[in-house]
């Protein structure tokens, strides 16, 4: 019988997929979980494996060709056992065509009565069934957010926890118009000089486009500009990182500036906020999601790390870590790409002296942060040398009035400067 593999629901508001790279070629013959092919979102690169045991006959897709989900990947022909029982190891989706033939309704499954959408295995599936697990009430912990066996006997045994969207939704923004519908009317280009390079907008790239025409279309930025002396900050960082270091923890200045961050967002709960223009409403939100904006070479990507008020400050440099190397290497997981609530931009070396940060829709604030420097200031009467940085922030006009977003921007500035208030606020 032949098989096609679609591309499945692998993250939440994903709609399309890049093919990258293909493990096989048709003629090869593949088992259940065996990775077929490499696909680029506009959120992560994800490894899907084969659901089905065969024969590939036929690849629908090339690398840098652009599948819708849902859409076809693959084709092949199953192997065939006669002792096989479909209404055990078929997935839903044929169980589902032969009633639909009928005309009739297709019978749920167990697997589904949650009403979640579940990327798991055939054979994931069966022992799903077998055992009278709800997939839809599992946290997969595959690739893509995949359920796997044990991710089953996990949950059997009452070890597993619910997907995190089942327990701490999030503002889901709705997806925004593709870029070429963003785009202003302009005439076509009508001929590519000799030596010219021209590269198609898509994956990530595609989506920086979109999120940062749609935020500038959308939001009423305005930019708040200050100096910090960091000069009591950097002593204590640097203290702290040679203790976490004999850990094997490698702790930078972000830690701080994220509890900065968050304690000043508990004081100014517009900041930490979302403007549902639909609705006509503006949602508080009472959870600390802070987005960490990391440059890769695919483009600029922002990972979350979640709840940052519950973690300390070694819990913050591991995540951090962790982040910044899955982001880096292009293997960080969807459910790490989504629900922030307040965003952190570090320039870095290249810091420059101040930017304009454009606003991470739909959130209404982003602080920007730049490199450290040893500067000449006038302090007690006296011109010493001091570590400043200069931090930008932007903020939606909409939500945040000037004297709002600037009252925040002290309280950073007060914790940064001041780590000692930081630390006896500090969860």
């Amino acid at each position: 019988m032949t098989f096609k593999f679609i591309l499945p629901d692998i993250g939440e508001g994903v709609v399309e997929a890049e093919v990258q790279q293909w493990f096989v070629k048709p003629g090869d013959h593949v088992v259940e979980d065996q990775p077929l092919v490499e696909v680029m979102t506009d959120k992560a690169t994800v490894t899907l494996p084969s659901p089905r045991r065969g024969t590939v006959t036929k690849l629908l897709h090339q690398p840098g060709q652009v599948a819708k989900v849902h859409e076809p990947l693959l084709e092949l022909v199953e192997d065939v056992k006669p002792s096989q029982e479909p209404s055990v190891m078929a997935p839903a989706q044929e169980e589902a065509a032969p009633a639909q033939e009928a005309g009739a309704a297709p019978p749920a499954a167990p697997a589904e009565r949650s009403g979640r959408k579940v990327l798991a295995a055939p054979a994931v599936r069966a022992m799903a069934r077998q055992l009278g697990v709800d997939l839809g009430l599992v946290h997969g912990s595959g690739p893509g957010g995949r359920v796997l066996k044990d991710d089953v006997h996990g949950a059997r045994n009452g070890h597993a926890h619910p997907p995190p969207e089942l327990t701490a939704p999030a503002a889901v923004p709705q997806r925004p118009a593709p870029f070429a519908e963003q785009l202003p009317e302009q005439a076509p280009v009508k001929q590519v000089s000799h030596g010219d390079e021209v590269v198609p907008v898509r994956g990530i790239r595609r989506r920086i486009a979109e999120r940062m025409a749609q935020s500038k279309r959308t939001a009423a930025h305005f930019t708040f500009v200050e100096q910090v002396d960091v000069s009591d900050l950097v002593k204590v960082k640097d203290r702290i990182a040679a203790k976490a270091r004999e850990e094997g923890v490698k702790v930078t200045f972000l830690p701080f500036i994220v509890k900065a961050v968050v304690a000043a967002l508990k004081k100014h709960p517009w900041l930490n906020a979302v403007l549902d223009e639909a609705r006509g409403e503006i949602r508080l939100r009472r959870e600390y999601h802070i987005g960490i904006a990391s440059a890769t070479e695919h483009g600029l990507t922002v990972p979350v790390v979640r709840h940052a008020d519950k973690l300390s400050l070694m819990a913050l440099a591991r995540e951090i870590e962790r982040l910044a190397a899955e982001t880096k290497a292009g293997k960080v997981r969807p459910e790490d790409l989504s629900g922030s609530t307040f965003t952190i931009t570090s320039l870095g070396a290249q810091g420059g002296l101040f930017a304009t940060p454009i606003i991470n829709f739909p959130e209404v604030g982003i602080l920007g942060v730049h490199r450290i420097r040893p500067t000449p200031v006038v302090k007690d009467g006296q011109i010493v040398a001091r570590d400043i940085m200069n931090v930008s922030l932007s903020f939606d006009h909409r939500v945040v009035d000037g004297h709002v977003g600037a009252a925040f921007a002290y309280t950073v500035i007060g914790y940064l400067e001041e780590p000692d208030l930081l630390f006896m606020d500090m969860v």
